[in-house]
């Protein structure tokens, strides 16, 4: 007798193993997101008159504020559970993107922004990392981090290119209309898994205080100078894009593109990260991002802008990999204290970036030099290195 599925059941039987669950979850998230990563830096800058301080100091306001209040969302993520952490964070990410859609119509809604994106945070990436960290197996965890960033990256190698065809045929309402509903999508997988309690023990000032431990200070480092150096990436490089004239259609591609030749990059990484000395991997990685942040500030057309972000793409993924599997193998090895080491990285990562944009706030006002920061972006690329505290640095700084 032949057996008939419904789609929910078969829906059900995809994805009721956890991982499937999470990955597929963060696909469609990033599928969203993908669509306007590039250019929500460039709709604020317009929407700022093309001033590059105000618009790194509304990016500035929200890591500043979530750095704040990232330790209530290991608090609320100990009473509600890890999914359902994830779950709420979407709707203070979907009425964000609703205060976006009307900022033209009230100056009131660029503070009500900068609170409901700075929630969202909160309540998403504590409970994502801690999640993530939870589930994935410590002899595969490179492997692990390498799928993730796939189930990442494969949405936006083509996200990119909706979005900016979405903003060349029509405009960004409709853009930020694709991009609410795709999100609230990315939801339907974490109704389907059970929810998982963790429990953070950490009072604020503690929390606080392991920012300024001895025996924590190349982890500290490491964390601050890779959060500037994303920061940079995800907003003053589309901005620079912007200043090049680049047209949107035009970014879509190249971003999809250099992610796409990056894709088998990363994969390849996350098996060897498994199997050869990590630490040699991010030193390696670290210097090559470097080099390719340096290439990134010379480049003038189109075509260049394509080759240098593809090699930082590629160099990136080689000191992103080993990093994030470091971190993760880190956190887990905290054992019932792995949410307490996740938002102590939270905290740095994102103060490091609020003070990052207020430096270059100011630096901008006086000199509107985009590709300045691409410097900044290569010294830091170099701090990677701190994570793993590699043997050439064990004798002159005596930490561990």
């Amino acid at each position: 007798m032949p057996i008939h599925y419904s789609p929910v059941y078969f829906l059900h039987y995809l994805l009721k193993r956890e991982a499937t669950q999470f990955f597929t979850s963060i696909a469609i998230r990033y599928l969203a997101l993908g669509m306007i990563l590039i250019f929500e830096p460039i709709y604020l800058y317009l929407y700022f008159g093309k001033s590059l301080s105000f618009t790194l100091l509304f990016f500035g306001t929200i890591h500043g504020l979530y750095g704040i209040l990232a330790v209530y969302g290991g608090k609320i993520m100990a009473k509600i559970g890890l999914k359902h952490n994830m779950l709420f964070s979407n709707f203070f990410f979907f009425g964000y993107y609703i205060c976006l859609l009307f900022l033209y119509q009230s100056f009131v809604l660029v503070p009500f922004a900068i609170i409901l994106k700075a929630f969202g945070m909160t309540l998403f990436w504590p409970a994502f990392h801690t999640d993530f960290a939870r589930f994935s197996e410590k002899d595969h965890r490179g492997m692990e981090v390498g799928k993730m960033n796939i189930a990442i990256l494969a949405p936006v190698i083509i996200s990119p290119i909706i979005g900016g065809w979405v903003l060349t045929v029509f405009n960004y309402p409709v853009l930020f209309t694709l991009v609410m509903l795709v999100l609230l999508a990315s939801a339907i997988p974490l109704f389907l898994s059970k929810e998982i309690h963790e429990i953070y023990t950490d009072s604020y000032e503690k929390a606080w205080s392991r920012i300024f431990k001895k025996e924590d200070r190349n982890t500290s480092l490491a964390f601050a100078f890779n959060g500037m150096e994303v920061a940079i990436n995800f907003y003053l490089w589309p901005l620079f894009m912007t200043i090049l004239a680049i047209q949107y259609s035009v970014m879509g591609w190249i971003t999809s593109l250099s992610l796409m030749f990056s894709a088998i990059f990363i994969l390849y990484m996350g098996k060897i990260t498994d199997t050869v000395n990590r630490s040699r991997l991010l030193n390696i990685g670290s210097f090559l991002t470097s080099v390719a942040w340096i290439i990134k500030f010379f480049v003038v057309t189109p075509f260049s802008v394509f080759l240098s972000h593809t090699l930082y793409r590629i160099c990136r993924s080689a000191a992103g990999i080993p990093f994030q599997t470091i971190f993760y193998e880190k956190a887990a090895l905290k054992g019932a204290e792995a949410d307490e080491f996740i938002i102590y990285r939270e905290i740095i990562l994102n103060i490091s970036r609020f003070f990052l944009f207020l430096f270059l706030a100011g630096l901008f006002f006086f000199i509107p030099k985009v590709n300045l920061a691409f410097i900044l972006a290569a010294i830091f690329s170099l701090g990677f290195m701190l994570l793993e505290n590699p043997p050439k640095f064990r004798s002159r700084l005596k930490i561990r």
